[in-house]
């Protein structure tokens, strides 16, 4: 196969196109995220992550309250101080608690918070092996014992040929009145 035919077929066109889109979006994000931040969105960001005290459920950016706007000037003058992101959120969080974060942090019994998902995924996921075992395992023993009662069947029967000629006509007349044929038919086989 030349390498002419190989970039007509859509098995190799579509796949390339693919990664050279995955590529471009990936190339894209790269450079947007390496560009430094305004100040405004270094106070979004940050905003973002608290939680307004006087609002239910919103976040500092998203709440019109006269807190979180007083919130969000701190959060800008903190940030034109010098401090990171990190000491801005600590600064909230030691005068409100860390409650006030929208992201507890990953220590004491918050952890719990980040390491129960992880733990009954993976207990989930050994359950289903366990229980996939437990079934394969007792398909086998349900095989073996199905075989073992057929091979104990056929060694218990043994018929004389009277007994074995009266079973044959018996049979030959259900079959015959099931198929709406006269009773009086063949016998002889």
């Amino acid at each position: 196969m030349t390498l002419s035919t190989l970039l007509r077929r859509p098995t190799f066109i579509i796949p390339v196109g693919v990664v050279l889109l995955i590529g471009a979006v990936w190339l894209v994000t790269a450079i947007s995220a390496a560009q430094p931040k305004s100040l405004d969105e270094r106070t979004l960001e940050v905003a973002r992550q608290i939680q307004c005290p006087v609002c239910n459920g919103e976040s500092v950016a998203d709440s019109p309250s006269l807190k979180a706007s007083e919130m969000r000037a701190v959060i800008r003058q903190q940030l034109a101080e010098g401090r990171s992101e990190q000491q801005v959120l600590a600064y909230f969080s030691g005068v409100y608690g860390s409650d006030i974060l929208e992201s507890p942090p990953q220590q004491g019994f918050t952890s719990l918070i980040w390491i129960m998902p992880v733990l009954m995924l993976l207990a989930g996921a050994m359950a289903i092996v366990t229980i996939a075992r437990e079934w394969q395992r007792q398909a086998r023993v349900t095989g073996v014992k199905s075989a073992e009662h057929v091979a104990d069947a056929t060694d218990d029967v043994t018929l004389s040929a009277e007994e074995r000629q009266a079973l044959t006509a018996l049979l030959r007349r259900e079959v015959a009145a099931d198929e709406g044929l006269p009773l009086g038919g063949r016998e002889d086989g």
